[in-house]
């Protein structure tokens, strides 16, 4: 986040603003205390003779800074809140005018004067800011009476005794300590007990102490605050005694849920600073006691040099705002500014619990332990003891009530914050002076502050915030950058050894300059000089990255085993020159750059970059924004309806009417994870069937309905993983033992088809010494959810797992002015089907051959026993049988890879045959007849990991290859996750991954392969834009409409690739009805009578399918199944399927092979074996050292920079 960015109500954490943290905002602290006292050194060292100049006595501090201020827009002096400030309070004082005390002054108001000048000279002898130069002096209160408490300490202060206090009892303690030693031991005492003894003696008699001083100070801070209750004005212009009244009346009767976004901030804060020892931290109740916080002084700030700031707003809102709401907006005329200074500060209170309870304090539980291990519960309460600070507020008026439509805050420095930390007892020992707990909420607490400070603020729009409204209706990405990699040529030799051409390992990185992390990496290419990537990848573009002048950083790095990576070259480029010419491709071949600036290394990176901003919506999709999947009866009814917001102008209008392009499949794709309620684990453990006895057989098997505690220990440590179509993009921070847990987290992706698009977040439960289960999961579909709005905020159950909940999720997708060939528009996980009977080989050698197959991950072979050999060719049957499966092969980053083939025979161990095809190459769930050139090469890793086709093969430096022969066969890349993707478990994250497939499959909403159709609501519109003339066909030639009509409006020409027309699938048919028609006609024969009953009832077909009627129609008969049922392997309540059951379990062999069919479903679910928690913890064991084997025995692998798993902390 930027110093100057200002936060609102509806922004959520993600990778980009994330949760401070301790440290950061401690670096910060010194780095900011560098930069002043460097400046402070310069001044001092200046030469020359200096001219004095009359100037206002002020306070040398080195903890002043300069920043412009949010709600005034003129720079300010800041200072934070410490001991010198707490020290002005004893000496307390005002800023006069030195004209009504009689003495000389340099400017002053005169009865004389003209009305312009009068006020003029009036603002600038205004204290305390601004204030113009020798016209005020202070002047010491000492006793006079007020009414205004300027600071939170008394006019008398015991701070002599307190300090001669602690040094005596420090004296002592070192006194009682020797002591104990001395004499215990004179007695024959062992040092092993005595030193302990003394310890404890010792730190007793210094917490008493302390005790005692802070009691004196909490009456001392009593005494005075009646004083000034009971106190009146002298010399004080104006009073804010009744404020502090109406406060006092008014602060028990404050909901204690208003400040639950208070202790959200704090708990995200500590949960993000944590230190090694503990392991998660909670706010489990917060508490604003009867004593109120009071108000010190109020003051008006002037706002007629706003009037160049508010031109620029007027400027800005004429671009994104109507000129009715335009002028409503501004109709309110001025703001006004207010400075306001507050104190709070505790009672005296006896020490027991319930008196603490009078103040403002929070209730923390600290686990403390090894996260994973263990973590023992240590509950505290942390009481407010003191706080200071000064805010600015920003009120926007406006003529309709309450007459204020928006409020921006900020801090002017950051606050004095003093806590302190009781155990959770009765009555306990006061450990504020133990640093291990007390210094850490103290920080926190001035972090989460530190987030408003100026020049940072927040704004709050009042009329959002009466309607609830948290709904964003804009992405934060401004557009997207579409990078090409294709090549690197004539790289530095990196290492000793290599083959000819080879001497490196590149690979490449696109990142940020200052950012640094990198957002893409590419694969490693081995021992190569001229590496061929042909590797896309679309890049988030922010306003923050533009303001802060960002390069786009290609680095090129050689891959080392057993020493850190070295840099081969890098090239940048500017942001802000970049985005001056959107949906553009430029070709680049840049010469790469060293370190070091103005320096070179050998080579070139040939890359294409464009940048592509968001499109406008189109008026010819524009819907009423109702809910298609709802019946016509119930289609109007406003409860029923997605909740939108309050909609502000046309662009968020037409967010919630307008549904995503079909002509625009790429674009930006916002996720935010709101909250979670009524979370709850369903109960595993059995419910004692037969052993219910003594009245208890008449009570309910289990607990059901709605939860009845928000904080248990029997409640789940939930945090959310969201994978975009299959692949982990975010995990959010745990909420420890909550019902009710909030996020407000989220992340933006590049989604490049909305068509198939799939988002899936997973809830799963923090767990100690065993795999997170899975609570539950919801898989959303953006062409079945985005069917009538471009953004969508619902609840949905939590389903799949071992709880249940519902979930708050909000969706949004902007589309972006990029057009991709058809084959760039699918998954990057899925799988490699053949779907001929064979594979046929023209390139024939004595003997049957041994093909095998291999691609990112996965591999497969396919035997001689499978091979025949005819004259001239070679057939391979790939039928499947009993002993050999149909070969698939499985893959996870289907852009990066291809299906490599070799040739092995019989007596040689190497092979110098090959065949490959890309599957970049391929459009999902499109059948293909390939005819691949057979390779006779010299290097065949070389021709594994570049992209090689028969169009560039004569370009590669290097390398001996040539045409032998032709490999045909007819194939499909199937998008999605399957059961073969088992294989790619290797670590926590992709197991974690493939138990939500298994989870969605179970449920059965989501099958093995992934539709791409566009809905028939978007897609009847889509048409009649299109036959109607409207739109994009308003101005174009009758050529260039049957162009439009014939490929389905989709224009290649800025495509990427030489001839894009001949990717271009045909266009798919589609149900011209909408199949959310409904028929209200009733048939004869659902009157029909019921065989075994008495009384007749009416059997009408409601549209519900449940687990004995899913196969069977109303008059009786089956029903058909659909073409995706087939897929699924959940299986149904007949009674068939319940008597074959009942069979196979009298067979334990049979029950052992039908249980391990299940297993993975019982298991992810804590049933069978993984119910009880030692199995499960042996199986988390168990997984572990199999992950931590392969972590080893890849530790020399060439793997390069991937970006780690995006989150808030």
């Amino acid at each position: 986040m930027t110093d100057q960015e200002q936060r609102a109500p509806g922004g959520h954490y993600s990778g980009r603003n994330r949760i401070p943290n301790i440290q950061q905002f401690v670096a910060s602290l010194d780095r900011d205390k560098k930069e002043r006292d460097a400046k402070i050194d310069a001044s001092g060292q200046g030469g020359g003779q200096k001219v004095a100049q009359p100037q206002v006595q002020q306070k040398n501090s080195t903890n002043r800074k300069t920043v412009t201020d949010p709600v005034t827009g003129k720079e300010v002096e800041i200072e934070d809140v410490d001991i010198d400030f707490e020290k002005a309070a004893d000496e307390p004082s005002l800023s006069v005018p030195n004209a009504n005390l009689g003495k000389d002054t340099t400017v002053k108001t005169d009865v004389t004067q003209s009305g312009e000048e009068y006020k003029r000279n009036q603002d600038i002898t205004a204290p305390p800011d601004p204030v113009a130069t020798g016209s005020t002096s202070d002047v010491p209160i000492h006793g006079e009476k007020t009414n205004i408490l300027f600071h939170p300490t008394p006019s008398v202060t015991y701070d002599p005794m307190y300090n001669m206090i602690e040094k005596r009892a420090t004296i002592l303690c070192a006194a009682v300590f020797l002591v104990i030693i001395s004499v215990g031991k004179i007695f024959g005492g062992r040092l092993l007990g005595l030193i302990p003894l003394a310890i404890c003696v010792s730190s007793g008699i210094f917490l008493w102490m302390k005790d005692v001083v802070r009691q004196g100070r909490d009456i001392e801070w009593s005494s005075e605050q009646k004083r000034g209750e009971m106190a009146t004005a002298n010399l004080i212009p104006e009073s804010v005694e009744w404020m502090n009244t109406l406060l006092g009346i008014v602060w028990g009767l404050i909901n204690p849920e208003m400040f639950a976004a208070v202790a959200d901030t704090l708990e995200d804060v500590m949960q993000a600073s944590v230190p090694g020892v503990i392991e998660n931290v909670k706010v489990a109740d917060i508490s604003q006691g009867n004593n109120p916080i009071r108000i010190l002084s109020l003051r008006a700030l002037p706002d007629d040099h706003m009037k160049d700031i508010k031109d620029e707003m007027h400027k800005n809102n004429e671009k994104i705002k109507d000129p009715q709401e335009l002028a409503a907006d501004e109709e309110g005329g001025d703001y006004y500014n207010l400075e306001c200074s507050f104190a709070y500060h505790a009672k005296p209170s006896n020490g027991s619990v319930s008196a603490k309870a009078a103040n403002m304090g929070m209730q923390l539980v600290f686990y403390l332990g090894v996260k994973g291990l263990f973590g023992v519960p240590l509950p505290i309460w942390v009481e407010l003891i003191g706080l200071v600070g000064t805010i600015r507020l920003r009120l926007q008026m406006s003529p309709e009530p309450p007459f204020l439509k928006a409020v921006t805050f900020t801090l002017m420095g950051v606050p004095k914050v003093q806590a302190g930390c009781t155990p959770m007892i009765e009555r306990g020992v006061n450990i504020l002076n133990l640093p291990l707990i007390s210094n850490f909420v103290n920080w926190a607490i001035k972090t989460a502050a530190s987030m408003y400070v100026a020049p940072k603020s927040m704004t709050l729009d009042l009329g959002k915030m009466l309607q609830g409204d948290d709904i964003q209706k804009e992405t934060n990405s401004l557009g997207v950058i579409f990078i090409r990699i294709r090549k690197a040529v004539g790289l530095s030799k990196q290492d000793r050894r290599g083959s000819n051409g080879g001497g490196s390992d590149p690979y490449i990185t696109v990142s940020f300059s200052k950012f640094g992390k990198p957002m893409y990496c590419t694969r490693v290419i081995q021992d190569d000089l001229n590496p061929i990537f042909e590797e896309t990848c679309a890049l988030m573009v922010t306003s923050d990255l533009i303001k802060a002048d960002e390069q786009l950083s290609m680095e090129l790095w050689d891959s080392d085993r057993s020493s850190a990576d070295d840099v081969v070259g890098k090239v940048e480029l500017s942001l802000q020159k970049l985005i001056q010419h959107p949906g553009k491709i430029y070709q680049q071949v840049s010469k790469l750059k060293g370190v070091k600036a103005e320096s070179e290394m050998p080579g070139e990176l040939h890359w294409e970059v464009g940048f592509y901003g968001k499109t406008q919506f189109r008026a010819a999709l524009r819907t009423d924004g109702k809910d298609v999947n709802l019946p016509k009866e119930l289609r109007d009814a406003k409860e029923l309806q997605d909740d939108k917001g309050t909609v502000d102008n046309a662009e968020e209008d037409a967010v919630t009417h307008t549904p995503p392009d079909p002509l625009w499949p790429s674009g930006i794709l916002s996720i935010v994870v709101h909250q979670i309620v009524n979370l709850e684990l369903a109960n595993t453990q059995g419910s004692k069937g037969g052993k219910r006895k003594g009245g208890k057989e008449y009570e309910p098997a289990r607990d059901a309905g709605e939860i009845k505690e928000e904080s248990s220990k029997s409640l789940p440590s939930a945090y959310c993983t969201i994978l975009l179509n299959d692949e982990l993009a975010y995990k959010t921070r745990t909420k420890v033992v909550s019902s009710k847990p909030i996020y407000n987290a989220g992340t933006e992706r590049f989604v490049r088809d909305w068509k198939s698009a799939v988002v899936t977040i997973s809830v799963r439960d923090s767990r100690n010494r065993e795999h997170d289960p899975i609570i539950g999961v919801v898989p959303l579909k953006l062409s079945d959810i985005l069917q009538t709005a471009s953004q969508t905020t619902r609840w949905y159950p939590l389903d799949g797992g071992i709880g249940f909940g519902r979930i708050r999720v909000s969706l949004l997708f902007r589309s972006v002015e990029l057009q991709l060939p058809p084959p760039q528009l699918g998954w990057d996980v899925g799988t490699f089907e053949f779907t001929s009977d064979q594979i046929t080989s023209t390139y024939s050698d004595k003997g049957k051959i041994k093909l095998r197959l291999r691609t990112g991950g996965s591999s497969v072979s396919l035997k001689r026993e499978q091979c025949t050999v005819e004259v001239g060719n070679v057939t391979w049957n790939i039928t499947g049988d009993e002993k050999h499966n149909k070969p698939r092969l499985p893959v996870r980053y289907r852009y990066r890879s291809p299906v490599f083939f070799e040739y092995h025979f019989s007596g040689k161990r190497h092979t110098d045959i090959f065949s490959a095809v890309w599957l970049q190459e391929l459009v999902d769930g499109e059948e293909k007849d390939f005819d691949l050139p057979i390779w006779r090469c010299n290097n065949g890793m070389r021709l594994s990991q570049n992209y090689i086709t028969e169009d560039n093969f004569h370009d590669i430096p290097d390398m001996e290859m040539e045409v032998i022969g032709r490999l045909r066969f007819r194939g499909r890349f199937k998008a999605g996750t399957d059961r073969d993707h088992l294989r790619f478990v290797t670590d926590n994250d992709s197991r974690e991954t493939i138990e939500t497939w298994e989870a969605c499959f179970a449920e059965g909403v989501r099958h093995e392969e992934v539709s791409n159709e566009i809905p028939p609501v978007i897609q009847k519109l889509h048409d009649d834009s299109l036959t109607q003339g409207r739109d994009v066909l308003a101005t174009a030639s009758e050529e260039d409409k049957q162009r439009w009509l014939a490929k389905d409006g989709t224009d290649w020409s800025s495509a990427f690739g030489s001839d894009p027309a001949r990717l271009t699938p045909g266009v798919s048919g589609y149900d011209e009805e909408p199949d959310y028609e409904y028929s209200d006609d009733d048939s004869e024969d659902a009157s029909a009578d019921s065989p075994t009953q008495g009384v007749r009832h009416q059997v009408t077909d409601l549209g519900i399918n449940d687990g004995s009627t899913s196969n069977v129609a109303v008059d009786g008969s089956s029903a058909p199944r659909g073409s995706g049922d087939s897929e699924l392997t959940t299986s149904t309540t007949t009674g068939s399927s319940r008597s074959s059951s009942t069979k196979s379990s009298k067979n334990p062999v049979n029950q052992y092979k039908e249980y391990k069919s299940r297993s993975r479903d019982l298991h992810r679910q804590q049933r069978g074996l993984m119910q009880w928690r030692p199995m499960r913890t042996m199986a988390f064991a168990k997984d572990e050292a199999k992950y931590a084997i392969r972590r080893m025995t890849k530790m020399g692998a060439l793997d390069g920079r991937q970006p780690d798993v995006e989150t808030e902390v």
